[in-house]
């Protein structure tokens, strides 16, 4: 579907609205990332537990999304499907978003950008959700151990690993001045990068310092300086078997399928973040796609 089509129209609740291009309704999308009050005052009432559960709960949606967004950049016309065999009730009720998954289900395959640019406003809202749920159970974490007395100096330097587990973006946000000079990627959404001769470019996933290489072989080199060549096309990188680019296990905080590089030409890459951590590239270099 063209940026330049008219009247595509949806049925949001009890209304049918018209958007006039891909444009106008990405816009529109982009308004309903955030988490309405209605829903930070319920997560505010949980107990932790209730909140680790619920940390979990969206991580595991979170995965599932990410497959979808994944098989669909491989294989272009399939998101149709792919969100059909979805439960719509895995969807939040928060900005409608339930009625509008619904309603893009209900449409021809000629809507599979506007379902694409949903699905990526969608895991953004979800990231904007989890982070609410990270800062309420620190909260409620240290006014419990100031209740009760038992802050430890150990407990100060080392992190209960089970939250580290449920809460795996919080590591790449604690160390500000590793990504001061950098922007995180909005989940979903691609940036294209222009590489110069010998260029060396930063990258960072999560906390950990990539770089990609622009010589005679285009290379991702990792922290450990391990080169992986980045071939023509889709190079998927991650933790998981499935990918091209497979990392090693030391690196926890790296999803499992964590970003895609797609090798355009000789001097231009498109990268796509899908990680929970994030995904960091030079304030410089930020030139994001009108059109997902």
């Amino acid at each position: 579907m063209s940026s330049s089509a008219d009247n595509l129209a949806l049925e949001i609740g009890d209304q049918t609205i018209t958007f006039h291009s891909l444009a106008e309704f990405e816009f529109a999308m982009s308004g309903r990332t955030d988490v309405p009050s209605r829903k930070i005052a319920e997560l505010v009432a949980l107990t932790r537990e209730e909140l680790k559960k619920e940390a979990k709960a969206i991580k595991a949606v979170e995965q599932m999304f990410v497959d979808v967004l994944a098989k669909s950049i491989d294989e272009p016309g399939t998101i149709a499907e792919l969100l059909s065999q979805i439960d719509v009730h895995v969807f939040s009720q928060d900005h409608h978003w339930r009625d509008l998954m619904r309603s893009l289900n209900e449409k021809p395959e000629d809507y599979d950008d506007l379902r694409r640019i949903a699905l990526v406003k969608y895991m953004q809202y979800l990231r904007s959700r989890q982070d609410v749920i990270k800062q309420t159970y620190a909260v409620k974490k240290r006014e419990d151990r100031a209740q009760t007395n038992s802050t430890s100096q150990t407990d100060n330097k080392s992190p209960d690993i089970r939250d580290t587990v449920i809460f795996d973006t919080v590591v790449a946000e604690q160390d500000k001045d590793q990504t001061k000079d950098f922007t995180r990627l909005p989940k979903g959404e691609s940036v294209h990068l222009k590489l110069h001769p010998k260029e060396i470019v930063p990258l960072r996933l999560s906390k950990h310092a990539f770089h990609i290489v622009h010589d005679d072989t285009l290379r991702l080199i990792d922290d450990q300086n391990e080169p992986h060549v980045l071939k023509r096309g889709k190079n998927v990188v991650g933790r998981d078997s499935v990918c091209n680019i497979v990392l090693d296990s030391v690196y926890r905080d790296v999803s499992r399928v964590h970003l895609i590089i797609e090798v355009s030409s000789e001097d231009t890459v498109r990268i796509t973040d899908l990680s929970s951590h994030g995904s960091y590239v030079p304030r410089r270099f930020v030139d994001f796609d009108q059109h997902q």
